[in-house]
Order: C-alpha cells, then sequence, then structure tokens
C-alpha cells in the first residue's frame, strides 16, 4: 500500500531551509570545482577524461550541469518563488545524476564525489517534501 499523506506544514519549511542550505553548499562547490579546474588543480582527474583535451571542457560542463541549475534554483527558492520547490527537485535530481554519471567516466575515487552524491540524494529528498507540501497547500484541505 502506498503512504499518499502530504507533509504537514510544518515540513515545508524545513524542507526549504534544507533545500535551499544544499543549493547554495552545492553552488559554491561547484565555483570551487570550475576554479580548480581551470587553475590546474585537478590536472590529474583531467588526464583520465580521454575525450577531452584540457580542463575548460570538464569545467564548463560542472559550471552549466551543477553550478547553474544549483544557483537557479537557490535563487527561486530565496525570493519564494511558486516554482522554487520544483527547481530545487530538478536540481537536486541534475546532481545526483552527474555524480553517477562520473562512475563511468572517472569511478568513485574521491571522497568530494561520495559526498555530492549524498547531497544530491538529500537535496532531492528535501526538495520533495517540500514540493509535496507547498501541493498540498494549494488544493487546500481534504
Amino acid at each position: 500500500m502506498t503512504d499518499t499523506r502530504v507533509p504537514t506544514r510544518d515540513a515545508a519549511p524545513r524542507a526549504r531551509r534544507w533545500a535551499l542550505a544544499l543549493d547554495g553548499v552545492t553552488a559554491v562547490g561547484a565555483v570551487a570545482g570550475v576554479q580548480g579546474f581551470l587553475s590546474g588543480q585537478f590536472d590529474p582527474l583531467v588526464a583520465q577524461l580521454t575525450f577531452v583535451d584540457g580542463p575548460a571542457v570538464p569545467a564548463l560542463a560542472l559550471g552549466l550541469c551543477v553550478g547553474l541549475p544549483q544557483a537557479v534554483a537557490l535563487t527561486l527558492g530565496l525570493i519564494r518563488h511558486p516554482r522554487a520547490s520544483e527547481a530545487a527537485l530538478g536540481a537536486g535530481v541534475v546532481l545526483t545524476g552527474w555524480v553517477l554519471a562520473q562512475l563511468a567516466l572517472i569511478g568513485w575515487t574521491s571522497p568530494v564525489q561520495w559526498t555530492f552524491f549524498a547531497v544530491g540524494v538529500g537535496e532531492s529528498a528535501a526538495a520533495l517534501v517540500w514540493w509535496r507540501a507547498e501541493r498540498g497547500r494549494r488544493r487546500g484541505p481534504a
């Protein structure tokens, strides 16, 4: 049997805070990662990627696939946009997928990958609770 309960109204602000905190941490982490690629700190990692020549492509991919969605989700959440919970959910799912794609490309060699995998799952879960509570609030009491 499926649990169809809608999260309580108390859950929405807490889930929103968690999702936004994880959006912010991940956006900052993505900026640091882009900087790491461009400064040469990740050259051993780039060397494992036989299909790219230099750090620009991985830096751009990280910025566009992780940094941008996280920054958009954070911004929408901070301004309390009606679609903010959906943006946070999308950003969390994209982050989780990004880390899973790394498994095929470079393996799971760094604790940073495991950490951001957990962040992506946590962000997705918090955003889902937030979204469900918001959806329930818009529908009104049953």
